[in-house]
């Protein structure tokens, strides 16, 4: 039987030590590959994340050079107008608010100046006035999503730049104007008698950032990985277009709850109050470590099939063709056939010295047959 065989005996135990030595490469270079993919990943997230903050950066700086010279034109044409002060209430566009004076002239829905500064500096210009729960715009060219001009709207009460105008400080960066980004300069307005600012200096230009949405929108991490930038109140502005992870509502759902089955980073973007997000399903790695753990399966497999065949035609030649013919003499001799050359005789192993014995043997049977023959 097939299992009795001898080529199948010396095979199996070869067979065995391939397979094992097969599974073993297969796990050392699927751990091996494991690492490498994380860091790749990790690496492309660095890069692209690495390039995105310095874009925002000289963004920020080259638009921070254009607030600050709108801010001094603005102060520059408020003082020719004379010095501020605080009027009588009035109403905006429905809100109360304190009437602002520059120079004795009344500036609530009056553009002329806001307007002077932006035809000149482009961007956008703005007047506070204070009123009792904090300042409203009573001069401005900022747009409603309508078209109109944004007077008798209010400054976030809750947002970064009120808090440092209540601290008598002026505030320049990143803000959100009615859902917008815009890189901004407030100043308070003092008018010489009262501790608390009476209105607020405002000048900024909408950011207009088509380029890093290009850069973001065809950007992915891995397969299915996506990178994403959040402003300051948690909305998604720009993510990924390419790869497996296009869907905002999933992106949202990913950066907030950081599932398990996802590796999430966060950093936040200095100066801009944005947070930029990198994600990629856990997933992506196990594929990938699937896929090349297959390959690596198939070409040991491939290796040991040439192996056993190599192992299998020197058993044949090397071991088991002797054999046979050995085999084939011997079952001669006992039928009294004794004229046969033994070419394994040459052989210096122990098929040799087996060979050596028969021919002895069959020598011996000869001689014996001999003098028999003889009598």
């Amino acid at each position: 039987m097939l299992r009795h065989s001898l080529r199948v005996r010396l095979l199996l135990p070869v067979l065995a030590l391939v397979l094992a030595v097969v599974v073993v490469v297969a796990l050392v270079l699927a751990t091996i590959e494991a690492n490498r993919v994380k860091a790749d990943a990790a690496a492309s997230i660095k890069s692209q994340t690495s390039s995105l903050q310095s874009l925002l950066a000289v963004t920020r700086s080259i638009m921070l050079d254009s607030v600050h010279s709108s801010m001094r034109l603005l102060r520059q044409e408020s003082d020719v107008l004379g010095t501020p002060s605080a009027g009588s209430e009035i109403t905006v566009s429905g809100r109360h608010a304190n009437e602002l004076l520059l120079g004795n002239k009344p500036q609530s829905n009056t553009f002329q100046l806001v307007d002077s500064v932006t035809s000149t500096m482009g961007g956008t210009a703005t007047l506070f006035s204070s009123a009792e729960d904090g300042f409203v715009r009573v001069s401005t060219n900022i747009k409603k999503d309508d078209g109109s001009r944004a007077t008798g709207t209010q400054l976030d009460p809750h947002g970064p730049v009120i808090a440092e105008i209540r601290k008598g400080l002026a505030f320049y960066g990143v803000v959100d104007i009615l859902g917008n980004p815009y890189v901004t300069g407030y100043e308070p307005i003092y008018d010489g008698k009262n501790p608390k600012p009476i209105g607020i200096w405002y000048v900024g230009y909408k950011t207009d950032l088509q380029v890093l949405d290009d850069v973001i929108s065809d950007s992915h991490v891995l397969d299915s990985g996506f990178i994403a930038l959040f402003d300051s109140k948690g909305k998604l502005r720009f993510h990924s277009k390419t790869g497996g992870t296009t869907d905002p509502a999933l992106i949202e759902k990913v950066a907030q709850e950081q599932p398990s089955d996802w590796s999430v980073e966060k950093e936040d973007v200095p100066g801009w109050g944005f947070t930029l997000v990198s994600a990629y399903p856990k997933s992506d790695i196990e594929s990938v470590i699937a896929r090349q753990s297959i390959w690596i399966g198939i070409i040991g497999l491939l290796i040991c099939f040439i192996l056993l065949g190599l192992q299998s035609v020197l058993i044949w030649t090397r071991v088991l063709q002797p054999i046979q013919h050995l085999t084939a003499v011997a079952d001669e001799l006992s039928v009294g056939k004794w004229d046969h050359t033994i070419e394994e005789v040459k052989l210096k192993d122990e098929i040799g010295t087996l060979a050596k014995a028969i021919a002895r043997l069959s020598n011996s049977v000869r001689l014996a047959m001999d003098r028999l023959n003889k009598r």
